[in-house]
């Protein structure tokens, strides 16, 4: 006998049963019962004893659930199907890959494609950077003491073309080392020289 209205098993639908069943765990047994319980009863019944057409309609419904309950949680999605987007200086916003004029995605680049990689990270960085609140700049008709602090990014390219000595500066740049102990601030501008003796 099985549920709750006193269902009664034909003997090929308890082994069906018991065949679908062995491989849960004991405590897992008691709910998944109760589920298919819930789906026999669920079909049209024309009496209490229950053929095992029945109840292989039922596992097999609770067996869709699950998958499905499985299917939604795991989605897998290859590098390739994501839409790429890339953002334009020019246009201040990230547009489609196929609107620019970079090339279509290869699984083996080339050493220009990792140069590119890193201009485009520092790219979407300083544009990110650019947008923070102390860099913006201050509203019009604002008093200095509401807006704060406000900084200006600066490029390599300002620093080498300036002529006279500037104080407190903000590059965003690159740390690397282009000869052997000596180490330089790098953007897409250009590359100046670090004096770390005293960091």
């Amino acid at each position: 006998e099985a549920g709750r209205g006193g269902l009664l098993l034909r003997g090929e639908a308890i082994k069906y049963l018991t065949e679908a069943l062995e491989s849960i765990s004991e405590v897992e047994l008691e709910d998944a019962l109760e589920k298919i319980i819930d789906a026999v009863e669920k079909q049209p019944l024309s009496s209490n004893m229950i053929e095992r057409s029945v109840v292989e309609a039922a596992v097999q419904e609770c067996s869709q659930s699950v998958d499905e309950t499985i299917e939604h949680i795991f989605n897998i999605i290859g590098a390739f199907d994501i839409p790429r987007f890339v953002y334009s200086s020019e246009r201040k916003k990230f547009l489609p890959l196929l609107m620019t004029n970079h090339p279509a995605p290869n699984l083996f680049g080339t050493a220009r494609d990792k140069a590119e990689l890193f201009r485009e990270r520092y790219t979407i960085l300083h544009q990110r950077t650019h947008r923070h609140e102390l860099f913006t700049p201050p509203v019009i008709g604002s008093y200095p003491d509401e807006t704060g602090s406000k900084f200006q990014l600066k490029t390599v390219e300002t620093l080498l073309g300036s002529t006279t000595k500037i104080g407190d500066v903000i590059v965003l740049g690159m740390i690397t080392q282009l000869k052997e102990g000596k180490f330089f601030l790098e953007d897409p501008t250009g590359t100046v020289q670090l004096d770390l003796s005293k960091a």
